[in-house]
């Protein structure tokens, strides 16, 4: 009697693998994200077009409220991980229910790696610390894209906030993070720097918060900042110096909180850091 089962049971899971494995290489539906759009949007601003990645809350469909708005950078790559930790979160309670827009280029790695470098840094690097970045130095005319064409865009076909933006980004992510709380603050109102390269170009960055302060001792948002402890000098010393450049300014209004993760690296940190990030910029 055993071994009739066992045979049946093999017979079985045999003509089940057989039928899925079938199905998953030729008939089976993608996986989607729910409750998500994909729209594409061209800028007359950048001169490209982007894929704009939209996911709504659960209780979006069912309401009429209007929710905040997390701007997730590297949408190709972190789209899907940022509108699931967000939904997670959401579902706990540890979160508010948020509207997670991803921004994408959809054509690929290698476009993406090197368009992601136009859009993010401010400059060209003259230290060329990374290499050589031909495209590098577009993200005024990406600021002015989120302002003029994204942000419309977004508000007119969605119940979005206009006055409760977050941006989420991770190395030139959070280099243009940092670079856009400084140069145009009123883009955003949170910010997650998650690895951020604020090495870039000697530390252009300096400059720029030097100018701000230069104009204004008040600076109305909530930063979280964070790094892992094995990634590169390059990254880790001058996130450490901004830091306390920055606690040391007591601008008025600026909620800074900062993150160090024992044991990941410029990668293996963004995870971790992106769940934690939102509880901690739309906490109180």
């Amino acid at each position: 009697m055993r071994i009739r089962v066992a045979a049946v049971s093999l017979l079985a899971w045999a003509t089940a693998v057989g039928v899925y494995g079938a199905e998953s290489s030729q008939s089976a539906p993608p996986v989607t994200v729910v409750r998500s759009a994909q729209h594409r949007l061209k800028s007359a601003k950048v001169g490209d077009a982007f894929v704009i990645q939209v996911r709504t809350p659960e209780s979006y469909a069912g309401s009429e409220t209007r929710y905040p708005v997390l701007y997730v950078l590297d949408g190709d790559k972190c789209f899907g991980l940022a509108a699931d930790t967000a939904d997670w979160l959401a579902w706990a309670k540890e979160a508010p229910e948020i509207i997670v827009v991803g921004i994408a280029y959809g054509r690929g790695r290698d476009d993406w790696w090197q368009k992601r470098s136009r859009d993010l840094t401010p400059t060209k690097d003259a230290s060329r610390l990374w290499g050589e970045w031909p495209m590098a130095g577009g993200s005024a005319k990406f600021q002015d894209f989120l302002a003029g064409e994204l942000f419309p865009f977004v508000e007119s076909h969605y119940r979005a906030l206009s006055d409760d933006r977050a941006v989420a980004g991770i190395s030139f992510g959070g280099l243009f993070a940092a670079v856009s709380l400084f140069t145009r603050p009123s883009l955003f109102q949170r910010y997650i720097l998650i690895a951020p390269a604020l090495v870039w170009d000697n530390r252009r960055l300096w400059q720029y918060e030097a100018d701000y302060l230069a104009r204004s001792r008040a600076l109305s948002a909530t930063v979280f900042s964070a790094v892992g402890d094995e990634d590169e000098a390059a990254i880790l010393t001058p996130w450490a110096e901004f830091n306390r450049l920055v606690e040391g300014r007591h601008y008025a209004g600026l909620r800074w909180l900062t993150q160090i993760y024992p044991g990941e690296s410029h990668i293996s940190v963004l995870a971790g850091a992106l769940s934690r990030g939102i509880r901690r910029i739309y906490g109180k």
